[in-house]
Order: C-alpha cells, then structure tokens, then sequence
C-alpha cells in the first residue's frame, strides 16, 4: 500500500483520477483544491475537449513540471 488515498471525481463520480488528473486540477485551480475533476468533467468545465486537456498536460510534462507522472 502506497499510503495515498484514492480521489474521486467530484462532479461525475468517476473513481480513482490518475496523477495526471489530479495534477491538472492543482496546476488550473490551485494546489490545496480538495474537489477535484476528472478529463471529462475538466474538458466540460473549461468549455474544450478532452483531446486540448491531454495536450495541455503534455505541454507541462515537456516544461518539467513535477505534478505530472
């Protein structure tokens, strides 16, 4: 066991968001943020598709930023 408790989409229920999600929510919105989204609810939220979200984490991955798996 990792230690690490499973977080849940808050909007859409989905289980278990991957680290990349969960990174996605603290780079947007803010690192201390307790309800997260999923891609889905995120791409919905932020009136984009889910295609643009993933090449935005990309884009972070490539810039080094250590949110991202």
């Amino acid at each position: 066991m990792n230690g690490r408790r499973q977080i849940n989409c808050t909007y859409c229920g989905k289980e278990k968001l991957s680290r990349n999600e969960i990174g996605l929510n603290k780079k947007l919105i803010h690192r201390q943020i307790e309800q997260m989204m999923c891609l889905s609810c995120m791409a919905e939220d932020l009136e984009t598709t889910e295609e643009e979200i993933i090449e935005m984490i990309e884009i972070f991955k490539r810039q080094g930023c250590e949110l991202f798996s």
